[in-house]
């Protein structure tokens, strides 16, 4: 399971893995060529093609004379074939020349040395096995990510948009149309406010946005993961059953630009260097890139981008999904994994559908990152990813599986993660070393926090050399050496304040933070939300 730290005690996977350099995709792809998987990602006759950027160029010693003159240079080499320059990420959309192939012409461009990459301008399609509709079925996979526990802390919050970028969205659906937000038709580049058509073309996008965010607690039909999400509906293809990667992204960064928080991909094409650059783009101005992994079964491990969470699927007993032919993909590329067999959510007709793949699991781990943003609006991208990441059930061997991520995730305790804010120790985060008679001062903030409707008792757990000690903090309690000073409720925004009485022994100590949520006057070991390691020296 990947970790950020060690603490005691239907489409692809998406990933993030915050740990090496981005790596081109290209890099791998070029020693055998680009291949078509048909039915999943398709040559359409265009490239996608980065030139080298400032920075690289730099760290590389050109002078900025020479950086000028390189990148014009690679710029108007692709100016006879140019049908598109995307200012936002400096990529080009250009066709390939009658006399060449996708690969020789990417070859040739490469060759150059004056590009980061040189990739297909893929048609990507859905990979969600086409949904019975209406059948219903049970939405077991609430109960197995726990989605009921956290809806006790967070239903979902209408300024958090979730955008899912798409076949469109049935725009009149039941379940969906009150979270509905203006969207945008990619494929026509026109917002749906100045009559961009972003009405639902297969099914595929309504089935995810009802996976993300149907309404719940509403008397009708089936609830997503966020009750009271908005959605916000992004078309990239105007015929059933996928188009230009281009045109994907182009969504994307739409989204992202126009409010949305979370943006949901259950489509192909994972693997390609410009969705890095696209979720660098939308990580920059405060989003999240959401990516499913695919349903080939396929083994990812040439790339790993730091700003994509590739997401895999699951199946009833916590195994890869592998059902009807749907196999998920895995490996060190992805992230998280999530229920992906037998969904049931929304469907184009106005009733309710179910869905196998990794799309589905995708659109769950979108639904849950919004949740996670609805605890706290302002928080930013990476630590809504921590408490995705680090929350996660792991799925894996004992110690470390990196076929399996950071496991499937887990609604409640990423959700209760989120209501502390902050625990630090004489004003550091992490690990603090002080001397021995040293004030030691733990301060924690967190949001209210009710479960089952009642304001649950807090709890700080000292682990040291000398044993483990809980004591309640309402009312305060002790444990020896320390004294407790409770400012204001804890269940509100407030500190905890520490101080050693003659001062702490020699050694090594670490404080968690958790809750009593059984009311038995006893910290649950379930629900330990931070720590901070203090050494006395």
């Amino acid at each position: 399971m990947k970790q950020w730290s060690v603490l005691p005690a239907l489409l692809s996977v998406l990933f993030i893995q915050v740990v090496a350099p981005a790596q081109s995709a290209n890099v791998a792809e070029r020693s055998h060529g680009f291949v078509e998987r048909a039915g999943q990602l398709e040559f359409s006759g265009r490239m996608i093609v980065r030139p080298l950027q400032p920075d690289t160029l730099a760290a590389r010693g050109e002078t900025p004379d020479r950086i000028e003159k390189i990148r014009a240079r690679a710029s108007a080499r692709l100016g006879e074939h140019l049908v598109e320059h995307i200012a936002d990420t400096d990529e080009f959309i250009v066709q390939v020349p009658p006399d060449q192939t996708e690969n020789r012409f990417s070859r040739k461009l490469m060759g150059t040395g004056d590009y980061q990459y040189a990739e297909p301008d893929w048609i990507c399609r859905p990979t969600l096995t086409k949904p019975d509709d209406p059948e219903y079925w049970r939405q077991w996979h609430h109960k197995k990510i726990r989605a009921p526990h956290a809806w006790d802390h967070e239903t979902g919050d209408a300024s958090i948009i979730v955008a899912v970028v798409d076949s469109g969205v049935n725009l009149t659906h039941p379940d969906l149309a009150a979270a509905l937000v203006p969207g945008y038709n990619a494929c026509d580049r026109k917002a749906q406010v100045d009559g961009g058509d972003v009405s639902d073309v297969d099914g595929h996008g309504t089935f995810i946005a009802g996976c993300a965010a149907a309404v719940g607690n509403n008397g009708t039909q089936v609830a997503g993961v966020g009750w009271n999400l908005s959605i916000m509906p992004i078309r990239y293809y105007n015929s059933p059953g996928g188009g230009y990667l281009s045109d994907l992204l182009a969504g994307a960064r739409w989204a992202v630009d126009n409010g949305a928080r979370c943006v949901n991909v259950s489509q192909t094409g994972v693997e390609y260097s410009t969705v890095q650059t696209t979720g660098e783009y939308i990580k920059d101005r405060d989003g999240l890139l959401i990516y499913a992994a695919g349903n080939d079964g396929r083994y990812l491990d040439w790339f790993d981008w730091p700003d994509v969470i590739v997401v895999g699927g699951t199946n009833r007993t916590d195994n890869l999904l592998d059902s009807g032919g749907v196999v998920s993909a895995y490996g060190p590329a992805l992230d998280v994994f999530a229920p992906g067999m037998e969904i049931l959510a929304t469907g184009i007709e106005g009733g309710l559908a179910m869905g196998t793949g990794t799309s589905a699991s995708t659109a769950l781990a979108s639904g849950l990152c919004a949740l996670i943003w609805s605890v706290r609006p302002g928080e930013l991208p990476e630590t809504v990813e921590r408490h995705l990441f680090e929350e996660c059930e792991d799925l894996g061997a004992p110690g470390n599986d990196p076929d399996w991520g950071w496991g499937r995730i887990d609604a409640e305790a990423s959700v209760v993660a989120a209501v502390v804010t902050d625990i630090t120790a004489n004003g550091s985060d992490g690990h603090v070393t002080i001397d021995q008679g040293t004030n030691l001062q733990v301060e924690i903030t967190c949001t209210p926090a009710i479960y089952n409707g009642q304001y649950a008792d807090w709890w700080l757990l000292a682990s040291s050399p000398y044993g483990l000690h809980s004591f309640r903090l309402s009312p305060p309690g002790w444990i020896p050496g320390l004294v407790v000073t409770y400012q204001g409720l804890l269940v509100g925004l407030g500190p905890l304040t520490v101080f050693n009485s003659p001062g702490l022994p020699v050694g090594g100590y670490e404080f968690f933070f958790g809750m009593d949520l059984n009311a038995n006057g006893v910290l649950d070991p379930s629900v330990i939300y931070d720590s901070i390691q203090v050494t006395v020296q």
